[in-house]
This record gives C-alpha cells, structure tokens and sequence, in this order.
C-alpha cells in the first residue's frame, strides 16, 4: 500500500469498528484523563501532585493496553474477523510487558541516537517504527527483539515511515489548532463553556491513540506482504483465531 492507502485504510477501519476502538480508548485512557482533567481544574498540580503522578502512571500503563488492544484490532480486521473489545482488551493485558520493553527500548535509542545528531534520531526512530507491533505479533523471544525486527522490516523503507511520521503529525496538527481555535472562540463568548469545551477536547484526543496504531499496524503488514510474502494463516496462528473465508 502506498502511504496515502495506509492512512486511508486507517481511517475506514475507524469508522467501522469505531465503538471497539472509543470503548478501548474509554477503559485505557478514560481514568487517567478524568484525574488529569480534575487535577487542572481542582488547582492545578501545586495542589495534587501524588494524583498527578498517579495519573501519568496510570497514563503511561494505558498507552500500553490501547498500543496492542489495537494492534488486536486491526489484525482481526485484516483476518476478516468481527474484532471485540473484551478480547482486544485480555489480548493486550496479556502482552503488557512485551509491548513496555518493545517501547521503552525504542524511544530510549531514539533519543540516545537524537541526542549524537538529530538526523540519526530520526533515522533511528523510523528504523524502530513497527517494532511494537513485531513484538506483540510475532514469537520473539522478548519484546526488545521487536527492535531487530523492526529494523530488518524497514530496510529500504524507512523514508516511507518517515513520511507516515510526518502525515501523521501533520492531521494531528490540524485537529488540535481547529479544536483549539473553535474551543476559544466559544469560551470568549460564553465562559462557562470551558469545563465542556476541556472535556470536548480530551475526549476527541482518545481517538488519536487507535489511529496511530491502525496507522503503524497496517504499515507492519505492508511491509510482511513486500518482503515476506506473509501468510494470513500464519498471522491466525499468532493470534489464536481462524482466518475468514473470504
């Protein structure tokens, strides 16, 4: 697929398992963003420091479970499975410390490799950019091989990674400043809009966790079928479920 297909399977996904994917987002990122959201509005981290920790913990173990609960997604729906939460959910619970050491070991090269140059921090980062997926899909003998993985993957590829980087953080980009500027002008006009225009906002932010994944998942995939030829039944096996007939 070309990166244009990528983005663009993405968001089809979105819309049709949208419900599994903002139910994900909802039991991963709902809590800590209603105790960071109270902590802001309940005077501010002064005042709630411990929760504020508590939060960005809760946070960081959140963005573990929705990074594989959608890798689960997306590979079923590749399968021509019917995906379900509960499932994605257990799936991710039980490659927790998979996905952590796959992430860690990635944005700690990364930013080793960025702090020597910044070009070689990039290079390194779109080396590392499926490595998650490598280490919640595939049977490696630890997470942080996901990284080897990865990099063999993207050989030959990784300016199209770098080009989905940049995509990506350009639709965010945009989201955000429209969010931002509506969110300001209703607040200008009617203070008391800000509590739900905040909500709003951190609500509509949920949905940029599943795109991310769908958008590297799909990527992943790509890169099996071009260097691999990668078998669907293999990927059934992985997961645990049977491929669709098509």
């Amino acid at each position: 697929m070309s990166t244009g297909e990528i983005l663009d399977a993405s968001f089809a996904l979105l819309r049709r398992h949208a419900g599994v994917f903002f139910g994900v987002a909802i039991v991963c990122q709902g809590p800590p963003t209603a105790l960071q959201l109270f902590v802001q509005f309940g005077g501010g981290v002064g005042a709630h420091f411990g929760l504020f920790v508590f939060a960005r913990l809760l946070n960081g173990l959140g963005y573990l479970l929705i990074t594989a609960a959608c890798i689960r997604v997306v590979s079923q729906a590749y399968l021509g499975q019917e995906p379900g939460m509960g499932e994605a959910l257990a799936f991710a619970w039980q490659r927790v410390w998979r996905t952590l050491s796959a992430a860690l070991s990635a944005v700690f090269l990364a930013t080793l490799a960025a702090f020597l140059l910044v070009v070689p921090g990039i290079i390194v980062a779109c080396g590392f950019a499926v490595a998650v997926q490598a280490a919640v899909l595939e049977s490696l003998h630890s997470g942080s091989d996901g990284l080897g993985r990865s990099w063999v993957l993207t050989r030959g590829y990784k300016w199209k990674a770098f080009g989905l980087y940049v995509v990506v953080g350009i639709i965010a980009t945009i989201v955000l400043f429209g969010l931002s500027v509506v969110g300001a002008i209703a607040t200008a006009l009617f203070p008391p809009l800000l509590v739900p225009v905040v909500v709003s906002f951190a609500l509509v932010f949920l949905f940029a966790y599943p795109f991310v994944s769908c958008v590297f998942t799909l990527f992943y995939y790509d890169l099996r079928v071009r260097r691999e030829a990668f078998d669907l039944e293999l990927l059934g096996r992985h997961l645990g479920v049977a491929v669709a007939p098509v």
